[in-house]
């Protein structure tokens, strides 16, 4: 039975104090009344936390593959596994909200957040993290208060209310803390599942509340859905974006969405994608950084007269990777992934022909490239030459018209040299 609460029926038994703001709220009622802004004083028992946040979605989703779907309810297990995941996530994530219980434990929470009546915290989960944190601090004996305005009228089961709740999220998040608080992966995630998947916006409104351009929207899309075929290739539920975090995806992905977008309705994609991904699972089995061979692959073998030999020649082991990840249960995270790689003959066999092939190939583009460097920088030389307008030749002065016929007369001198050279 889920614990029931009301926060303005806490307010009226004194439970719940005023708080000493009020703001501005980016979003309208339903009738098109303004909130009044007051802040309010929360006990930090009557909170939780909101798994439907885009950046707590994306970290949710490795723990609830393993275990099981976390149901979000006015409960201390179920706040401890969300901060858990907040604060111990890797070193930079325990750094900065160490950061923040301490700035918070000396100058107290400085911007209050949002929350429903019924305690779902909405904005500012960072903050009711560090509060939680310090509440938790034997050292620290006063209680702690959470400061935030209460949306009175807004439910997560109703469709239109997710809309008003994702533009606040969009407003706030993305306006004030982009850059701190949601890596690549998280915003393309997010603009995924809000718009995609849940179909709560449209990209365009997307696009308005988080201040961005609607086809950097588009791109984030693109990229998520690439992500997502990337996890059932290795045979992970394509709910589980905490492990293209883990594999650090956003690099190879990105080099990855020019022909992504080319070939989106061609038939040989799937091709391509399974050679492509078989190429970045034996990157990151051995550390190998994407912007050598990996980019050379994409740029210059796909998509060229090369393109279908180096993906025949990839099959054999794209397809002894796949039969290996193919089993009864999804993967969970990437070190069930690599313990099942590594620990079959075939596979690491597969991945060292992937290194040895795709070596191949990115080392074979390169020299052509650099074979045909002389003949573009002629061409592009002539190009230039031809483009001068023989009419402007009368206006140049004495001195311009003697440097312009001596720099002519190098030039004739020097093609003269590379003509004799015998080739």
């Amino acid at each position: 039975m889920l614990k029931k609460v009301d926060l303005f029926e806490l307010y009226r038994k004194g439970i719940i104090k005023e708080g000493g703001h009020s703001i501005n709220v980016p979003i309208k009622k339903a009738n098109g009344d303004k909130y009044d802004g007051k802040t309010y004083s929360i006990p930090l028992e009557y909170l939780y936390y909101n798994n439907q946040n885009g950046r707590i979605g994306v970290a949710l989703s490795e723990y609830e593959n393993a275990k099981g779907t976390l149901i979000p309810e006015h409960s201390e297990e179920y706040n401890k596994i969300i901060q858990k995941i907040l604060t111990d996530s890797d070193q930079k994530t325990k750094k900065d909200m160490n950061k923040l219980k301490r700035d918070i434990s000396i100058k107290r929470q400085e911007e209050p957040g949002y929350v429903l009546s019924d305690g779902r915290v909405i904005d500012g989960n960072r903050r009711f993290t560090a509060l939680r944190l310090l509440e938790q601090d034997d050292s620290i004996l006063e209680q702690q208060y959470f400061e935030a305005v209460i949306l009175d009228d807004l439910s997560v089961q109703n469709h239109d209310d997710q809309k008003k709740i994702k533009s606040l999220e969009l407003q706030i998040q993305f306006g004030k803390l982009d850059k701190v608080d949601y890596n690549p992966i998280d915003r393309a995630m997010d603009a995924f599942k809000t718009v995609k998947k849940n179909n709560i916006m449209s990209a365009k409104e997307y696009a308005e509340y988080a201040g961005i351009k609607a086809v950097d929207v588009n791109k984030r899309i693109l990229e998520a859905e690439l992500i997502v075929e990337f996890l059932n290739f290795v045979n992970v539920d394509e709910d589980n974006f905490s492990l293209a975090k883990e594999l650090d995806l956003d690099g190879p992905i990105q080099e990855m969405l020019p022909l992504y977008r080319k070939n989106k309705n061609s038939e040989n994609l799937p091709q391509i994608l399974n050679t492509l991904f078989s190429k970045i699972i034996q990157m990151r089995s051995s550390n190998e950084d994407f912007k050598s061979e990996f980019r050379q692959v994409v740029k210059d073998v796909i998509g060229t007269d090369t393109e279908q030999k180096f993906i025949e020649e990839m099959e054999e082991a794209t397809d002894t990777i796949v039969d290996v990840l193919d089993r009864p249960k999804p993967i969970k995270n990437n070190v069930e992934l690599f313990t099942i790689l590594d620990g079959d003959k075939s596979t690491v066999q597969a991945l060292s022909e992937v290194k040895v092939i795709s070596s191949k190939y990115s080392e074979k583009a390169k020299n052509l490239k650099e074979k045909n460097i002389p003949l573009t920088l002629i061409e592009k030389a002539h190009s230039n030459i031809e483009a001068i307008n023989k009419q402007h030749l009368i206006n140049l002065e004495k001195k311009e018209m003697d440097r312009l016929k001596s720099r002519l007369l190098s030039l004739k001198d020097y093609i003269d040299e590379i003509l004799l050279e015998e080739f």
